[in-house]
């Protein structure tokens, strides 16, 4: 049989912070809950990394998941309007 060889390295410096926010989203009379992950700097070719949203449990409707990319755009909104961070009044 041919074995394969992996080699696994990891940098010492870590790449990026994260700033994780919660939140939520009201549909139906039920509430479910998500993080809004926000990492911090950029890549060594100065490009900005990109923001996720991470649910909290699986049983999210698949309506409710589709919201993400809007839940990350409101954010980013409200930060330039408010020039605040921590503004989520509009998620």
């Amino acid at each position: 049989m041919n074995e394969s060889i992996a080699k696994v390295s990891i940098n010492r410096q870590p790449s990026f912070t994260e700033i994780w926010y919660e939140g939520s989203v009201e549909f139906n009379g039920r509430e479910y809950k998500f993080w809004l992950i926000n990492p911090r700097g950029f890549d060594e070719y100065g490009r900005e990394y990109e923001m996720e949203v991470r649910w909290w449990f699986k049983q999210v409707p698949v309506e409710i998941r589709k919201m993400s990319e809007q839940i990350i755009n409101d954010f980013k909104d409200a930060k330039h309007d408010t020039g605040n961070n921590e503004d989520r009044s509009s998620l």
